[in-house]
């Protein structure tokens, strides 16, 4: 398991919902809360909330589902030398392809509004490998110790 990813997934930090959030919105997708960190993206500089979305550390880009409804829309998962997965959802549009290898800091997506979302905003999750399914988050962990906060 990494100690801290190279990078943060977005360049201006400001945390709209935490990891465990909000028991009662996420029951009924079985999970305990909010399984990531959700990310603000409407800023002076970007009113439409579309932002760069970083890969956080080095790794290979194994899933890019696009999709306006459900979920997290449209959205990245890069699998990473460790075995952990990152993902990056509810974006605008996916700027890689299954399969391509990325390296820390490069783009990977724009920001947006897509799947079950109130909002334009960056949705990130970390799965170690090995992680506890049982954990009542479905192998998500609390991404916040890995960032540069």
């Amino acid at each position: 398991m990494v100690t801290k990813f190279k990078n943060n997934p977005i360049d201006k930090i400001h945390i709209t919902q935490g990891f465990g959030a909000n028991y009662e919105m996420y029951k009924r997708y079985g999970l305990r809360g909010h399984n990531g960190l959700d990310f603000r993206t409407r800023f002076l500089d970007s009113p439409l909330g579309r932002r760069e979305i970083f890969a956080v550390d080095d790794g290979v880009v194994i899933t890019v589902v696009v999709a306006k409804f459900g979920g997290y829309g449209t959205y990245v998962q890069i699998e990473h030398a460790d075995g952990g997965v990152t993902l990056y959802g509810h974006q605008y549009r996916p700027l890689v392809t299954k399969g391509q290898r990325v390296s820390a800091g490069t783009v990977i997506g724009i920001t947006d509004n897509t799947g079950n979302s109130t909002g334009p905003h960056l949705h990130f999750g970390y799965r170690p490998k090995n992680a506890n399914m049982a954990n009542g988050f479905k192998w998500y962990v609390d991404p916040k110790p890995y960032l540069y906060l």
